[in-house]
């Protein structure tokens, strides 16, 4: 069979191993596709900009320090984030009906960020959530119910 390259951002929490399944079923079915997506070590991304601007809490005090924190890691991330998702042929947005109090501002975001540059977007949810993700079910090229079936998705695009 013949196939074609992709790059796909993975969007979605960073906790639990999601996007390994995802990588692991793509690897099974031999498609040729590069995943990219958020920083996947959670202290890393929460840490990278105090990290790099090498600034501590002792510089700036209790109280205002996670504020920084949360404001120079952002930024950092989103930079990762715009650059992969402007570089990418497809994003999978993964909203994972089990992870019920992880809220994924960030993953609406990135749909709307591939929007913007005319990526087309796959949406993963569960029926449950489909009335409260209606919005963004209508921004997505293709919905489905399960990882396995995005990568169903995948494989028929990659194929002849």
């Amino acid at each position: 069979m013949s196939q074609h390259s992709l790059l796909a951002f993975l969007t979605g929490h960073i906790h639990g191993d999601w996007r390994d399944r995802v990588r692991q079923m793509a690897e099974n079915k031999d498609l040729t596709i590069t995943f990219k997506g958020p920083c996947e070590d959670h202290e890393l991304s929460d840490d990278i900009g105090t990290q790099i601007r090498g600034v501590s809490q002792s510089d700036v005090g209790v109280d205002y320090f996670p504020r920084l924190k949360d404001d120079l890691g952002g930024r950092v991330n989103n930079l990762r984030t715009g650059i992969w998702i402007a570089k990418s042929d497809l994003l999978i947005a993964f909203f994972d009906e089990d992870h019920k109090n992880y809220r994924q501002w960030n993953t609406s975001s990135d749909i709307a960020e591939a929007n913007r540059h005319g990526i087309p977007v796959i949406v993963v949810h569960k029926p449950g959530l489909r009335h409260p993700l209606k919005e963004l079910d209508g921004r997505a090229n293709v919905v489905v119910d399960s990882l396995e079936q995005a990568v169903e998705v995948l494989a028929y695009v990659c194929g002849d």
